[in-house]
């Protein structure tokens, strides 16, 4: 009595919900055979939607109702086929018709009384073989230590199988005589209400179960109440299933279990546990098992701990009681934690939950966290990540009822939300809110546009939905789609705002308070690049402003460093060595001043070897028809006409090598043609009579030099963080001499002399030693021979570009400038440039660069700044910035101080500080002050800034989960800076 319960009562202690699961995961609509394959190896291969093979080439056991084969080697066919049964409306059922082919030691054993299966058995090879056909109206599992997808048709079992099966069935139909079949008339179509999708064979691995400590396992055997064979195992054990050939690895542990098998063994630590002769469980066919106490289920990054676990080995089906999913973002480094009640593993990669809670902190009550009354989740993460194919399809969450709390407060609710493996699971991308003296009471939100709309966003593609409000300005909405595929990509950004203020571009009074030419203002802009065939790619942009001014008032950054807006067709192929490229562009936003090209078209041709290269030939060609659109508002009198303008260049280099040294002397020509405006001016701006056809010629040499080096291996210093010393000097020349057809064309004779200087050093210990430059300093020296006057700004020798066109067409001034009257293409006068760096150690180093103006005396720019990290908690940078007196606007030059500090107090607070201070005006340019705190897995932080060049202050506060950059709130500069992980401080 006492062993009867033993074996019996754990299976009636199952929860309800856990009996449940295995109730309906037992349950089908149509109760048929399953067909049991087992080997230590399988080749798989899918012929078709419908047809399958699979080769054991190590042994293989078959099992189909009450009929179990056995054979050395074997060989597959399965066709899945509908039928169709009941009346008046048909149901549809999927089968299979299975062909095998066994070879070598051939076992057959069939029960006492089994007749449910129909086999059709021929004895082939003088009984060496055997063809075995049936259908199997259940569904096919298959179970080998390991699995390999390829095609057998190179396999020599494969070919043999198949020979024996054509020949069996080619001697069948030769004995069959044709039997006619009176045709009946055809019946009224039935309607068919049940279509199932097309079926597979279940493919899995063995599962494997084992003591988790020393302590052995009590295992007893016997028949549930419902026929079924089941085991119970009492005691700490460990179980895990290979999942794939590449690692993957199903690991479960628990205190007690109740295993479903349907075999003849079982293995617990490799010695067998026998009830009867007859009836031995197996692990290779375990076909699912109940888990309680301490149940904890790994696999890859993925873990859960639960109360009660049952899981289907054969479906990949799971349920797990007062669950917590722990699973790993790698792409931000932290945890991510799924508390429920109930968690449903549908299938291999599918999971459900109710009533769960997401967080990044393993806290009983989170401070942060994400409550969900019903997910569904498919992730693949685990399985991309091993294929390194991880990408955002790889988790795709769909969220019912989402609250966004703080501890037990809700601040934020949405009824449906569709996340992927951009962390965090929420809309809400970031949060900037603060005061701003031009923006008033601002507050600027960022939202996953895809989320909000309850979307699944294709991979490749990022959609983000602007909505923000500034008191002294008005509501503001817009969108950012970025998307990229295999052979395009590209980005559309749109923004509107009810604008009922002004704008403040900078500190000059004809810069600030200015009245905006209408209040509903925005932008609309799409970029796109297409990749065609034969190398071409063709790059279309659109962009329309309400006005010249809204760009730099609400996209600063944008206005300053990013590529001038405009409205373009562009194709272009570049093929080895050659470039051929067509430009449309056009002006529509008439605020603008800028030259239309309706088309042009360039061809460029570079390092072209002649001769044996003996000669490199480069050749730069540009025409078009070209249009100055001026300003609606402008007053000049310039002609707005279509002109044309045409230019080539072609150069030959003759490279040599004498000694240590490489001279390339070379010679080029140039020949221009405008009939708009024509060539008016001289070298110095001054006008000139106009000519339309312009030649130039030109011929210099360049000359380098191989490295000339020596190591001085006696140097050693802790002071300076020297092992050894290696100092490398390269020096190197350009000369070019012009003569031109006419005044207008005249260019300025050039000659640049430059070294370059290294001193070397070795850092680190054993297998990190490596070689770092301790010192570099590069300096030339440029002579022209015909400066200008007056000075200009900086400029550097930038004349070994093949191609320097005779038009700046990027240029924002009208008339366009030439390449004469601007630092763009090289030096107007006389000067020396220095770039030095000095690495005193791996956390301190010295930075400088210099111009100077050798015709005057003064140096035109200067910086040198020295930037320091005192490891773990000070950081700083101390800089200074000089710029000659060049007057703009009232501004006449800079001479700024810089001084940015990070400061760790203990590991709950740090403090971030900088200050840049103008002498020349005797007055601050900004100033900013954060002071930022951390809790478990979060931070907070607050920063006061005062912009004086623009005359503006803001109050900003920021806050931001630990790992998660796109849950923030504020600026995201600060992110980072934060006290180190580990700290206590919470």
């Amino acid at each position: 009595m006492l062993r009867f319960s033993v074996l019996v009562v754990p299976l009636f202690l199952l929860s309800q919900e856990s009996r449940g699961a295995i109730e309906s995961d037992r349950a089908r609509p149509f109760i048929g055979q399953d067909l049991h394959l087992a080997g230590k190896e399988v080749v798989n291969y899918q012929l078709s939607a419908t047809e399958y093979t699979l080769v054991f080439p190590n042994g293989l056991s078959m099992s189909i109702g009450a009929n179990h084969f056995s054979a050395d080697r074997g060989v597959i066919w399965l066709e899945s086929v509908r039928t169709e049964f009941g009346r008046p409306k048909a149901q549809v059922r999927i089968d299979y018709r299975a062909i095998v082919y066994l070879e070598g030691n051939v076992s057959v054993k069939k029960a006492d009384g089994a007749k449910t299966t129909d086999l059709n058995q021929t004895i082939v090879e003088d009984g060496q073989a055997m063809i075995v056909r049936f259908d199997v109206t259940g569904e096919v599992f298959v179970t080998a230590d390991r699995r390999e997808d390829a095609d057998p048709q190179g396999l020599e079992l494969y070919r043999k199988a198949k020979d024996c099966v054509l020949k069996v069935k080619t001697a069948a139909e030769e004995v069959t005589p044709e039997i006619p079949v009176e045709k009946a008339p055809p019946e009224k179509p039935v309607e068919v209400i049940a279509k199932p999708e097309e079926k597979k064979p279940f493919f899995r691995y063995p599962v494997n179960i084992a003591p988790a400590g020393e302590a052995a396992l009590n295992i007893e055997a016997a028949k549930a109440p419902d026929g079924n064979d089941i085991a119970t195992v009492i005691g700490r054990f460990y179980l895990w299933q290979k999942q794939d050939e590449v690692g993957g690895l199903l690991e479960l542990q628990a205190d007690n279990a109740v295993i479903f098998y349907s075999s003849q063994k079982f293995r617990a630590d490799q010695n067998q546990v026998e009830t009867s002769p007859q009836d031995i469980l197996a692990g290779s066919n375990i076909s699912s098992v109940y888990l309680s106490g301490d149940v904890v289920m790994t696999e890859g990054l993925r873990s859960i701990r639960a109360d009660e676990i049952y899981y289907d080995f054969e479906r990949k089906k799971a349920l797990a009681i007062n669950a917590v999913m722990r699973n790993f973002d790698v792409t931000e480094g932290i945890p991510i934690y799924i508390k429920a009640a109930k968690l449903r593993q549908e299938a291999e990669n599918r999971f459900s939950a109710e009533n769960i809670t997401l967080t990044s902190s393993e806290f009983y009550l989170p401070q942060i966290s994400l409550n969900v009354s019903e997910v569904n989740i498919i992730d693949t993460t685990s399985a991309d990540q091993q294929k390194g194919a991880v990408s955002k399809s790889s988790y795709d969450a769909q969220m019912k009822d989402v609250r966004l709390k703080m501890y037990d407060t809700t601040i934020f609710h949405w009824p449906f939300l569709r996340s992927n493996l951009q962390r965090p699971d929420l809309p809400i991308k970031s949060i900037q809110a603060g005061r701003d003296s031009a923006l008033g009471t601002m507050l600027e939100t960022r939202w996953y546009l895809a989320r909000l709309l309850g979307l699944q966003e294709s991979e490749g593609t990022e959609s983000t939905f602007a909505l923000d409000y500034y008191s002294k300005r008005g509501v503001g909405s817009g969108i950012e789609i970025d998307y990229e595929r295999e052979d395009y990509f590209g980005k559309i950004i749109g923004y509107v705002i009810d604008d009922h203020g002004e704008d403040r571009l900078g500190r000059h009074e004809t810069r600030k308070n200015l009245e905006p030419p209408h209040e509903i203002r925005g932008r609309f802009g799409w970029q796109h690049r297409q990749f065609l065939p034969y190398n071409w790619q063709l790059t279309t942009e659109i962009s329309y402003l309400s006005d010249k001014n809204f760009l730099e008032s609400y996209y600063r950054n944008e206005f300053n460093l990013g590529k001038e807006p405009e409205t373009i067709v562009h194709l272009k192929r570049i093929e080895d060595n050659w470039g051929l490229a067509f430009l449309g562009k056009w002006r529509i936003n008439d605020f603008e001043s800028q030259l239309e090209e309706l088309p042009s078209a360039e061809f460029h041709w570079t390092g072209q070897s002649l001769l044996d290269d003996r000669l490199t030939f480069y050749s730069d060609n540009l025409l078009g028809r070209f249009r100055q659109r001026l300003p609606s508002d402008s007053t000049s009198t310039l002609s707005q006409d279509f002109f044309t303008f045409g230019s080539t260049r072609n150069e030959f280099d003759i490279p040599m090598t004498i000694g240590p040294a490489k001279l390339v002397p070379f010679m080029a020509g140039t020949v221009g043609y405008e009939d708009g405006s024509g060539f008016r001016t001289d070298i110095d701006g001054t006008p000139e009579e106009r000519e339309d056809n312009v030649l130039i010629g030109e011929a210099g040499v360049r000359v380098s030099s191989q490295p000339y080096w020596r190591v001085f291996p006696d140097v050693q210093s802790r002071l300076w963080d020297l092992n050894q010393l290696r100092h490398i000097v390269r020096p190197y020349m350009t000369a070019v001499s012009f003569a031109e057809s006419d005044s207008v064309a005249e260019q300025r004779d050039a000659i640049n002399v430059g070294i370059s200087q290294r001193l070397q050093t070795k850092r680190g210990i054993g297998a990190r030693e490596r070689t770092v430059d301790w010192m570099r300093l590069d300096m030339d020296i440029t002579w022209v021979n015909d400066s200008s006057d007056p000075p200009v700004a900086p400029d550097r020798f930038i004349w070994n570009k093949p191609f320097v066109p005779l038009l700046n067409r990027f240029s924002t001034r009208v008339p366009q400038q030439d390449r004469r009257s601007s630092g763009i293409f090289g030096p107007r006068r006389n000067s020396v440039y220095g770039d030095y760096i000095w690495r005193l150690s791996d956390t301190l180093a010295v930075l400088s660069d210099m111009n100077f103006d050798i015709q005057s005396g003064v140096i035109q720019q200067f910086n040198v700044g020295v930037s320091h990290l005192r490891w773990p908690n000070l950081s700083y940078y101390i800089g200074s910035r000089y710029l000659r007196r060049v007057e703009v606007l009232d501004e006449k030059g800079s001479n700024a101080f810089t001084f940015a500090a990070t400061y760790v107090f203990d590991p709950r607070y740090t403090i971030v500080f900088s200050q840049q201070f103008d002498f020349d005006y005797g007055a601050n340019i900004r100033s900013d002050i954060t002071l930022i705190r951390r809790y478990h897995r979060i931070y907070w932080g607050i920063t006061y800034s005062a912009d004086e060049s623009l005359d503006e202050q803001a109050i900003v506060f920021s806050i931001w989960p630990e790992g998660v950059p796109g849950l923030s709130i504020g600026p995201k500069r600060y992110m980072g800076l934060g006290p180190p992980i580990g700290g206590a401080g919470y």
